[in-house]
């Protein structure tokens, strides 16, 4: 069904560029409506064509969620949630550790420390927080595929619209007026295309794959934090390991150290 409405879709934005460009006879500048019509709706429609509608509305999530997310505030909220479920498993405070468990911004601590006050060994708390875990990263690693598909559909739809353009200007060649609208929308499609694979769409993408890296560094520290817990292992053996994370993000953001 998606690829039906995607290839309708896309038909309609062909159809919709062509009558805007007949209609236009004017050119004013960088701003030019076929173009813009055909740039900025093709290639979602060609997402569409390739993707669940779920998949895209995961990918629309993990945009925001790596728009909005602070590694380190992030990290800092996860050592509070951690230190505080540690610290009510210590006291012997099963309801209230469990409580903090769903307390927790962190929603891996919110599937795996429950495991940890039903004593659950670790290396089935290990099992389980790696599934988790490989479940969230290839949700995010499909919304970024779907941000880097768009990345290349862009260049090519603004190959499209120049031969577009082309077409109109040599079929019109007696009309000096449309000369104009039919060269810009050859030019500023290529212009379009590449501006929105360059400035948007792989920026994007890396910003989510930035996020994908920041998860799994974050799932790797709460199955550690969650293991020395259950190993009854002093609370500040998990500061230590915060704190050894801190310092190897700080020599990956500053490689001249050391």
């Amino acid at each position: 069904m998606h690829v039906f409405v995607g290839l309708l879709g896309l038909a309609a934005v062909f159809w919709a560029t062509i009558v805007a460009g007949q209609s236009t006879h004017n050119f004013t500048g960088f701003l030019h409506k076929p173009a813009l019509i055909l740039l900025c709706l093709a290639p979602p429609f060609i997402a569409v064509i390739s993707y669940r509608l779920e998949e895209l509305l995961d990918t629309l999530r993990s945009v925001a969620q790596a728009l909005r997310r602070s590694p380190s505030r992030a990290r800092a909220e996860l050592f509070d949630d951690l230190t505080r479920f540690a610290t009510e498993v210590r006291r012997g405070r099963p309801v209230e550790a469990l409580s903090a468990a769903e307390q927790s911004t962190h929603p891996l601590v919110q599937k795996i420390a429950p495991l940890v006050v039903k004593q659950y060994e670790t290396s089935e708390i290990e099992s389980t927080a790696s599934t988790a875990s490989y479940v969230a990263g290839s949700t995010l690693k499909r919304s970024e595929e779907v941000l880097t598909t768009l990345a290349r559909v862009a260049p090519a739809m603004g190959l499209v619209g120049t031969t577009l353009g082309l077409i109109t200007l040599l079929r019109d060649l007696s009309d000096f007026s449309q000369l104009g609208p039919s060269m810009a929308l050859a030019l500023l499609c290529t212009l379009y295309g590449l501006v929105l694979a360059n400035a948007v769409y792989q920026p994007l993408a890396r910003l989510v794959h930035v996020h994908i890296l920041v998860t799994a560094e974050e799932a790797r520290l709460v199955t550690r934090g969650l293991t020395l817990v259950a190993e009854g292992k002093p609370i500040a053996d998990v500061k230590n390991l915060f704190s050894e994370a801190e310092g190897a993000a700080s020599l990956r953001a500053d490689p001249a150290v050391g």
